[in-house]
């Protein structure tokens, strides 16, 4: 036939595609991932298994070891050549999954992402048999670039000297490997850009340091940069090219808490959590409050860690707690905590309180519950503050479905998902003030809680008499 192209004319079509990139659709989260390159020196790419993680992150690394980009890139570009590594947890995964995306086996003529006609040479690894140490790979420019392959297991010794434009750790490095690899990062003379960080990871550590460096600011939203870092979050209903036979087949044998970071991305709440539950079973999207629910909220008093408010209302009928507004603020006064609560509802909703608000403040010697009570939350009421009883009561009604948060509620979901405990089984303190506020409502405040559209008799509570 006279369109039929002969073998070496399809190869050489081929090969073009596949250095430049053009076979690479990106799916939206992928995308979203690399374009944030461009304004992000460090990115995380948390996502559950099966979603495309490591290979959109390798397939860049490939783009910017080679020069060549796909004409529709909207990411960072590097115009010369690159010292790149490409990081995993061991020695064998590096070999089996690392590798394989990034040269693929040559002797099986399956391609990585660096096609064999920009390969210059590969150095082999002493005494692991088929592993990589070193690539060089031919650049656009005429140079060339080089990637190492690398591994947690080798240490800090192995992370340590040399200066880098590229690193791509496949799943999360231990916190202190990290900073050693962002010191290799650094800008040595003071002229050049500092490196790009890549992270693709499945959460399965739960709410690590690594994470929190993303996740935990205030303002962090994903998809947008902070700082220098950005994170994406990706799951299985991303991913076009998952089917729905597969997804099934995945879930079974997996328990909630593994299952929401393999299917989610959401960071694994494991049995060192105070609340080791599944998320997707405790929250739910907002919705407008009945107004004969009775409503009540936690208060936590603080000064440097902040003053936090938890708002709940109480569904009678199924015994449920549904919390569905958050407060949290440090270093303000009674009188302007006391305006910000007074819009959420407090001049009505009966607030418990936690009873070491009772205690003499450091400004004025005042008892911090009288003082608010004097500025217009006159329905204070304190708390039963016995932590082990409210967490073991708290943990109940999550596990029977009878506490419910708004997702909205995101300062809330970040103290959740790192509240744990010590190896000596301790809960540890710190970032817990909204946990507290939702023990002091499970424990006392159902019993004070009340309907917006009661009427509202003027009786004295137990903040004014110190009840």
């Amino acid at each position: 036939m006279e369109n039929e192209l002969s073998t070496n004319e399809i190869m050489r079509e081929f090969w073009y595609a596949h250095r430049t990139f053009a076979y690479y659709e990106p799916h939206l989260k992928q995308k979203q991932f690399h374009d944030l390159g461009k304004t992000a020196r460090e990115r995380l790419f948390l996502a559950g298994n099966r979603t495309g993680k490591t290979y959109g992150g390798a397939i860049e690394v490939c783009m910017h070891l080679s020069g060549v980009y796909p004409e529709d890139w909207s990411g960072y570009r590097f115009d010369k050549p690159i010292m790149a590594w490409a990081i995993g947890v061991s020695n064998e995964t590096v070999r089996s999954t690392l590798q394989q995306y990034y040269i693929g086996d040559p002797k099986a003529e399956k391609p990585g992402g660096l096609a064999p006609d920009i390969i210059v040479s590969t150095t082999m690894r002493r005494g692991l048999a088929d592993a990589v140490d070193t690539v060089r790979v031919r650049h656009s420019s005429g140079g060339q670039s080089i990637l190492c392959f690398k591994s947690y297991q080798q240490g800090r010794e192995a992370l340590q000297g040399a200066r880098v434009d590229l690193i791509h750790c496949d799943e999360e490095p231990p916190s202190n490997l990290y900073m050693e690899l962002l010191m290799r990062l650094m800008s040595v003379d003071g002229v050049s850009d500092p490196g790009m960080m890549m992270i693709t990871a499945t959460p399965l550590l739960g709410m690590t340091n690594t994470i929190l460096r993303f996740t935990n600011e205030d303002d962090a939203r994903e998809g947008e940069a902070l700082n220098g870092r950005a994170f994406v979050q990706a799951g299985w209903d991303d991913n076009p090219y998952l089917s729905e036979s597969e997804k099934k087949q995945l879930r079974s044998g997996m328990s909630p808490h593994e299952l929401e970071a393999r299917e989610r991305g959401i960071p694994s709440l494991g049995s060192g959590m105070v609340y080791p539950v599944s998320e997707s079973a405790i929250t739910c999207d907002p919705f407008a409050i009945p107004e004969f629910w009775p409503r009540v909220y936690g208060l936590d008093f603080g000064w440097t860690a902040p003053t936090a408010a938890l708002f709940g209302a109480h569904d009678r009928d199924n015994d449920v707690i549904y919390f569905y507004a958050e407060y949290a603020l440090p270093e303000l006064t009674p009188q302007q905590h006391a305006t910000n609560l007074l819009k959420l509802g407090a001049d009505w909703i009966p607030g418990v309180f936690d009873p070491s608000g009772l205690q003499s403040s450091v400004k004025d010697g005042d008892k911090l519950a009288q003082v608010y009570n004097d500025v217009g939350l006159i329905s204070l009421y304190k708390a039963d503050n016995a932590k082990e009883a409210g967490v073991a009561k708290t943990l109940t009604r999550m596990q029977n479905g009878q506490l419910k948060l708004f997702s909205s509620l995101s300062q809330t979901l970040k103290e959740l998902r790192i509240y744990g405990r010590d190896e000596n089984g301790i809960i540890r303190k710190g970032n817990d003030h909204l946990m507290d506020c939702m023990r002091y409502t499970v424990m006392s405040g159902l019993e004070v809680a009340r309907p917006q559209k009661m009427p509202r008799y003027h009786q004295p509570n137990q903040a004014a008499g110190y009840m």
